[in-house]
């Protein structure tokens, strides 16, 4: 197999490192536009090392080392079975890469995009042969997340679809699979989750540090507001309507304006600059927000409620996936059991009364109780 990675970035980078390790038999075409040759010594450097430490054999050595190239030229790509591009959230650039990738590589070779926020039938509308191209979205850091959507288009074939999730699986990772406004999904979720921390930060008038700390036994290892540091705000600020699900637009129109407003006072647009920014620019207010894991296990639940209920897959892979994207330390039906559904169901009424928010509109009893028994 013969895969072309566009784009070595952070993303591109991890995306290769992935395949690299785990599919020993592939080729890889890398398109680098700024550091063909420096990635080309330092990759190099580290299978020399790898031989050395003799994590590889010098049979499976010589085989890597002549296994890849990194160059600009994207009539390189010719003869590949995969492209995946990973570069910088921009339409007409991606739009521009696919054009050049789809004249050098045969109508077969599936053209696969990595975007996490634009509109996957935009980037492909003039690409011919459509039942190939879709999206193909990892998340960062590629390494420590078990998941890979398939954002899929009308277009795509079965056989198309089927190939993808062969080589994300070959790679140690589940796939699943959305369309439509589910496409990038699990970006969505995670969007409402760091809009609604925003907003329960301004209900309770407390700081960012003093809600994180309170949603700290939800999220063991990365809550909302380290989730937007590691993003950073220039991406995490980028226009709601890029998710198309009516019923959080407005919550994450309301993240949107708020992000928005940090970013006009000052705060960096980087990643890893939220955090620091926030410390210097708030006090600790002291006021109690013990209820803040209550709100926010509500508006994750009634979300994945009303998703489950529109979606046609694997509800079990669904509930795993959202579990392993937000990082949420038990599975969703341990904190439906936890809090209890009059709980809940009071939180969200309250949400709702003072927002008006879509997202915090809940259904049944009974459908809850058949999703999480």
């Amino acid at each position: 197999m013969k895969i072309g990675i566009i784009g070595y970035g952070k993303m591109g980078k991890d995306i290769f490192s992935l395949f690299f390790d785990k599919l020993p038999d592939a080729q890889f075409v890398v398109i680098d536009l700024f550091g063909a040759q420096e990635n080309t010594e330092a990759l190099l450097k580290t299978l020399g090392k790898s031989l050395k430490r003799k994590k590889l054999t010098e049979e499976m050595y010589e085989y890597k080392k002549n296994s890849f190239i990194f160059t600009d030229d994207t009539s390189a790509l010719s003869g590949c079975d995969i492209v995946i591009e990973a570069i910088f959230e921009d339409m007409k650039a991606k739009k521009e890469l696919f054009a050049k990738a789809a004249q050098a590589v045969s109508d077969s070779c599936l053209l696969l995009t990595n975007t996490s926020s634009l509109d996957i039938a935009s980037v492909f509308k003039d690409i011919p042969n459509k039942e190939r191209c879709f999206g193909l979205h990892f998340f960062y850091p590629v390494k420590l997340t078990g998941f890979v959507e398939l954002n899929v288009l009308p277009e795509t074939s079965e056989s198309c679809m089927d190939k993808a999730a062969q080589i994300v699986r070959a790679a140690g990772k589940t796939p699943i699979i959305f369309s439509d406004v589910y496409h990038i999904y699990l970006n969505q979720i995670l969007a409402c989750m760091v809009s609604h921390a925003i907003y329960l930060r301004e209900s309770f008038g407390v700081s960012v540090s003093e809600l994180s700390t309170s949603l700290s036994e939800l999220f063991p290892i990365a809550g909302p507001f380290d989730v937007l540091d590691s993003i950073g705000l220039g991406l995490m600020a980028g226009d709601p309507e890029n998710f198309r699900i009516e019923r959080n637009k407005a919550l994450l129109g309301y993240g949107f304006e708020k992000m928005n407003n940090w970013l006009n006072d000052g705060c960096p647009k980087e990643t890893m600059t939220f955090l620091d920014f926030m410390s210097e620019h708030e006090n600790e207010s002291g006021k109690p927000c013990d209820k803040a894991p209550l709100y926010m296990t509500a508006m994750i639940l009634n979300e994945i409620v009303n998703a489950v209920s529109e979606y046609n897959g694997d509800k079990a892979v669904f509930l795993e996936a959202v579990q392993d994207t937000l990082g949420l330390s038990e599975s969703p039906a341990f904190y439906y059991r936890q809090f209890g559904s009059d709980a809940l169901f009071a939180a969200l009424d309250e949400l709702y009364g003072k927002t008006n928010f879509g997202s915090y509109l809940h259904c049944e009893k009974n459908i809850w109780d058949t999703l999480f028994k």
